[in-house]
């Protein structure tokens, strides 16, 4: 769960109201011309906004929109960020730093690489395939194509991140061994993702056919380590290729902060 409450459970308050939403929708449905981008805004505002959170497909793990529209949580969001990324740090403070306060946009502005998400985006933190791999994120967006799936390794901001001559240093290579390990592992064992799934889902919906049948155009990979200086023309190199090649993408953590600037901008994951 990301949230300090369980969003599967509706109080009275919120359930009257989405009750009153409701039968606004009915009424003004069958008027003619009824269902106007002005009534659909009244609906909007009629529903609560744990709304959302219950009627989406894993209701404890929902990327809220409306959270991206708080300008000045942002500006604060990518203070911290920047204050934290300057500091002599490993990735487990990051991880903590992100968890604790609750800073999931950081992560979710990974979204704006991708063609899916901003029609529904979820976060999974520490997300267990098995006892022996463990992401630190699972981003899961849909899109018009359906669901597609992100699984991102965090590694160091500092030290061994690449060679003098721009090769991927241990930092590196060691994450791209993590993801390589859970490609292998999903393409073994994908069919018992759904037991996992099943634990996190709304239970009053179904899981799709992405989260049943494996599809390796669905999954993607991101490894995160070091800063933009720690990349040369060999680094950008070396990116394209483990993109193209093994649909892993190489990043830095600055690659980060310009995700969630743009995230800021945009509005929408």
């Amino acid at each position: 769960m990301l949230y300090d409450r369980d969003f599967n459970i509706l109080t009275s308050e919120e359930s009257e109201k989405i009750k009153k939403a409701e039968s606004f929708k009915a009424r003004t449905a069958i008027l003619k011309n009824g269902w106007t981008p002005e009534n659909f805004l009244k609906y909007r505002e009629l529903l609560p906004e744990a709304a959302d959170f219950h009627n989406s497909l894993f209701p404890n793990n929902l990327l809220y929109p409306d959270s991206i529209r708080n300008k000045d949580l942002n500006e604060k969001m990518r203070k911290d960020f920047e204050t934290l990324l300057d500091s002599k740090i490993t990735e487990r403070d990051i991880l903590n730093f992100i968890n604790n306060n609750k800073y999931y946009n950081i992560i979710g502005s990974i979204f704006q690489k991708y063609l899916f998400g901003h029609h529904q985006a979820f976060l999974f933190k520490e997300f267990e395939l098995t006892s022996t791999y463990k992401a630190d994120y699972l981003l899961i967006g849909r899109g018009s194509g359906g669901y597609g799936f992100v699984f991102i390794e965090l590694e160091n901001p500092y030290g061994q991140i690449t060679t003098k001559n721009g090769e991927f240093g241990s930092t590196f290579r060691k994450g791209i061994k993590q993801v390589e390990d859970w490609d292998s592992w999903l393409e073994a064992n994908y069919s018992s993702l759904k037991l996992i799934f099943d634990k996190y889902k709304n239970p009053r919906m179904e899981l799709t056919k992405e989260f049943n049948s494996l599809d390796k155009s669905r999954l993607n990979y991101v490894v995160i380590a070091g800063r933009r200086t720690d990349f040369n023309e060999k680094t950008y190199e070396l990116k394209r290729k483990y993109l193209k090649r093994n649909n892993i993408n190489i990043m830095h953590y600055d690659n980060l902060l310009d995700y969630f600037n743009d995230l800021s901008k945009h509005n929408n994951y």
